[in-house]
């Protein structure tokens, strides 16, 4: 059809339009710096694949179950966050007059969505088979060519999945009940007083302030609640505060991550109003970050009753904890319209300070922190001139 390849052009002339705006000497320090990290990190990855090749073509678990394992969760995370992306433009408010049915926007999004993962496809497929060669493994380019299959299979089942709940982005003028004053759910008012209180749901894309119950919120608290009860459990049969500490610390950042939006920064209309860049980011960051306190509470009690005398092990998680979700915000700060985008780069630099941990020690932790200062200097400049 005539407009099955719109989505596609709308998010290639979009990113066309957002290097076009980048600054020359930005795009240098992107390319030259970055292309520096990944050759650099790419050495180091060859190197220890080398040191450990014995060890790995003959770890059994590692290839049948092990890597396809994690080409499929790999497969299905991009196939969601790829999906959203599809969709976000498909139901877009400026497509509207276009006589679009769902059927027609749902086969925009998916065409898309198929064009952009032949890419990905062919990434995974060649760092497997790379990998698989370095370390002398049989047969490397068989192994590349199942690995795009599994991920193209975590991929597509996701993907679809996502496409199908589309209907959840139709909006009608019923859905939307106008006149309802406050601008906030009332439910969440005894824990998010602080002023403007429309802020919070402008962040979320809450309709007058009302949450709707949806699949995904119901599954996303049971899973979360199933995680810290088993973490906690398994600190009190064993003893040990180190699992429901880890698990309070991973699960509230990742509760941190998943409901924190700082999109609001980015509009003329927030920077016009008289509120400083200060206060609407920890204003945007409150209630994510008492979500994330409310998860840590539990697995943390559990790992204080497990082991009183370690006592300095749930303390030190919730230190932890605070400053990640610190260092996230800001993140999500600078990649205001991007959230994804953030988790990335958030979660990259993490592994890549850790990483870099074992061999310089945690000095290596300056820099990571120099870089939150950096990126919280150009969002706030950025707040302030647009």
């Amino acid at each position: 059809m005539r407009h099955d390849r719109l989505v596609l052009t709308l998010i290639w002339r979009e990113l066309s339009a957002g290097l076009r705006s980048m600054r020359r000497r930005d795009l240098v320090w992107i390319v030259a710096g970055g292309g520096a990290l990944l050759v650099y990190a790419i050495a180091d990855i060859v190197v220890a694949l080398q040191a450990e090749s014995a060890t790995l073509r003959q770890a059994r678990m590692l290839w049948a179950a092990g890597l396809p394992a994690a080409l499929l969760c790999l497969g299905g995370f991009a196939g969601s966050a790829i999906a959203r992306l599809c969709l976000s433009r498909a139901f877009a408010p400026f497509l509207r007059a276009l006589p679009l049915s769902l059927m027609e926007r749902r086969r925009m999004a998916a065409v898309a969505a198929c064009a952009l993962s032949i890419p990905l496809a062919f990434v995974v497929a060649v760092a497997v088979s790379l990998g698989c060669f370095v370390i002398a493994k049989p047969l490397a380019p068989v192994w590349g060519l199942g690995a795009a299959m599994l991920f193209g299979t975590g991929f597509g089942a996701v993907a679809v999945l996502r496409l199908r709940s589309a209907r959840d982005l139709v909006r009608t003028d019923s859905a939307d009940p106008a006149g309802e004053p406050g601008g906030r759910r009332p439910s969440l008012g005894a824990f998010d007083r602080s002023t403007p209180a429309w802020l919070s749901s402008w962040a979320w894309g809450l309709p007058a302030g009302r949450v709707r119950l949806s699949w995904r919120l119901v599954g996303a608290a049971i899973l979360f609640s199933l995680a810290a009860v088993v973490a906690g459990s398994i600190s009190l049969a064993h003893h040990d505060a180190v699992p429901a500490a880890m698990a309070g610390l991973a699960g509230g950042l990742l509760v941190f991550m998943l409901s924190a939006r700082f999109h609001p920064l980015g509009s003329p209309v927030l920077r016009t109003a008289p509120l400083g860049f200060v206060r609407a980011w920890l204003r945007l960051a409150r209630l994510p970050l008492q979500l994330s306190v409310a998860f840590f509470l539990l697995p943390a009690g559990a790992a204080l009753a497990a082991e009183p005398s370690a006592w300095a092990m749930p303390l030190a998680s919730g230190f932890w904890l605070l400053a990640l979700n610190g260092a996230y915000a800001v993140f999500a700060a600078y990649f205001m319209t991007a959230p994804f985008v953030a988790a990335l780069s958030f979660l990259s630099a993490i592994a890549y300070a850790s990483y870099e941990t074992l061999e310089y020690g945690r000095t290596v932790l300056i820099g990571f922190a120099g870089l939150v200062l950096f990126l919280w200097y150009r969002a706030q400049r950025r707040y302030r001139h647009g």
